[in-house]
């Protein structure tokens, strides 16, 4: 089960805030918000087995290299990433050496790529859009939170109603 308290960080905050914050959370508000809508979450990723490997020796991060290179290729919509040009470049400021990332579409399979994609012109590294890794922790926090309780409100639903003892 996904550790929604990861490392004490319980902070949350929604999509809808970042997008209010501008600028101040992510350098580009817009195309971050529709990277996101291609994201199709159920409660498989809750289970997901990869959410209980050990921390790399090598660095702390491995939240985020099992979220970008686990769970966004099994739960983003490959349409949708085709629809933004077939890619996504993410940098998480702060997460790290590993903290580039490269959403593709590859035979209709979504794929994360680490690092950066090229302008061929240029030799510069292309970013479509930088957050900071603990806006983007507790972005998916959220996510996840809401998520879970969502998954039990269904669950919920379909018990059956025990009778009273009368």
């Amino acid at each position: 089960m996904l550790m929604l308290d990861l490392r004490n960080s319980t902070a949350r905050i929604s999509l809808d805030e970042i997008l209010a914050g501008g600028r101040r959370h992510v350098s580009n508000p817009a195309a971050f918000a529709a990277f996101m809508a291609g994201l199709r979450l159920s409660p498989a990723l809750l289970k997901e087995p990869d959410w209980r490997r050990p921390a790399s020796a090598a660095g702390g991060f491995a939240f985020f290299r099992t979220l970008m290179h686990v769970a966004v290729p099994r739960f983003y919509d490959a349409r949708h990433l085709d629809g933004l040009g077939g890619r996504f470049a993410l940098r998480l400021a702060g997460a790290g050496r590993a903290s580039d990332y490269t959403v593709t579409v590859l035979n209709r399979r979504v794929l994360t790529l680490s690092g950066l994609p090229l302008d061929p012109a240029s030799g510069a590294a292309v970013i479509d859009a930088e957050i900071r890794a603990d806006v983007f922790l507790a972005l998916w926090n959220d996510l996840t939170a809401e998520l879970a309780q969502a998954t039990l409100e269904r669950l919920g639903a379909r018990q059956p109603v025990m009778p009273s003892a009368a």
